[in-house]
Formats: C-alpha cells, sequence, structure tokens
C-alpha cells in the first residue's frame, strides 16, 4: 500500500509539474537597434502601445535644439504593452507592432526635406502628418 501511494505521489508530481502553455502571444523580441540612440519613450495607454524613438547623431542634435539637418536618421519602434510579471501593475515592451524610418536629404534650393518609410507592420495616417509628429519629440536628457 505505500508503495501504492508513493508511485501514485510521483506520477501526479510529475504531471503537476509539466509545463504546457504557450506564450506565443506574448513573445517579446528584442529589436536591434544597429547602433542608434534612444532619443525619448512614451506609451499610449490607449492603444496599450509603448514606443521607443531611437536616431543616429545627427537626429539626436535635432532632437536637442530643434534644428534640422541633412543626414538624420529616426526610427520609431512602437510595440505592444505586454504585463510585467515582475511588477505588478506594470508594462513592458512586447511583441514589435510596427517600425517607421524618417530621413533627411538637401532637397532644391538647400532645404531640408524628409522621406518616411514603414519597415514594419502597419500605420495609418498621412505621411506629412507622421514625419512631423517622428521628428517633433524632444529628446530625454539625463541629468
Amino acid at each position: 500500500m505505500k508503495t501504492f501511494a508513493m508511485l501514485l505521489c510521483v506520477i501526479a508530481g510529475s504531471y503537476g509539474c509539466a509545463n504546457n502553455t504557450s506564450n506565443d502571444g506574448q513573445k517579446r523580441i528584442i529589436h536591434n537597434a544597429h547602433g542608434l540612440k534612444v532619443i525619448t519613450s512614451f506609451s499610449d495607454r490607449k492603444q496599450q502601445t509603448i514606443s521607443l524613438l531611437y536616431g543616429n547623431a545627427p537626429a539626436l542634435q535635432s532632437a536637442k535644439t530643434g534644428i534640422h539637418d541633412k543626414g538624420e536618421l529616426f526610427e520609431l519602434v512602437t510595440f505592444k504593452q505586454a504585463d510585467n510579471k515582475y511588477w505588478y501593475g506594470s508594462y513592458i515592451n512586447g511583441a514589435v507592432q510596427s517600425i517607421e524610418r524618417v530621413t533627411s536629404y538637401i532637397a532644391d534650393k538647400n532645404d531640408i526635406a524628409f522621406k518616411y518609410e514603414i519597415t514594419q507592420g502597419h500605420i495609418s495616417g498621412n505621411a506629412g502628418i507622421r514625419i512631423k509628429s517622428i521628428t517633433s519629440h524632444r529628446a530625454l536628457l539625463f541629468p
């Protein structure tokens, strides 16, 4: 009888320890910024997204001063919010939802122009409005 009870406990314990849950919907993929610096971050509670704005050195400088020059590269990466299992009530970045890229160049008569492209995901809205939104963010300054 003792052997039967012990065998039953071992079998029940092995089934209880099995982890058959799939986290494919919650899978976090780390975005490779390819050497770009973080300019700022922000979240949208209604859309349940977290966004990071990356940029090269000229983009970071323009985010500090508000003056644009050629050669700027802004990359806005938007993540779906995911619950932080280590801190109740907080959110972390989940799966990448979209990536937008804005580059600046010299156009006619030495005016600065911007090129907008969506490299991943789908974004609704006018390209001109998206360019203005992305390039108008100010840099976070750490003391």
